[in-house]
């Protein structure tokens, strides 16, 4: 029964490095990372509440990666 519970232990330690490394850097150019083009959203929205004029224009996607 040993080596059944370490396989298990060990899948989920293995697994848990790989999510930490996805975390780590969600921002990139894979198709499976975070736009950065989400902080100009977050820029613009807070520039909007607090009644700024100067309001930059977002981001459009170039090189789109379908998900």
């Amino acid at each position: 029964m040993t080596p059944f519970v370490v396989a298990i232990v060990a899948y989920t330690f293995f697994g848990l490095d790989a999510l930490g490394d996805e975390i780590e850097a969600p921002f990139g150019i894979l198709a499976n990372d975070s736009p950065i083009a989400i902080c100009r959203t977050i820029e613009i929205n807070l520039r909007e509440s607090l009644n700024e004029e100067n309001i930059p224009a977002p981001f459009r996607p170039v090189d789109y990666h379908p998900t």
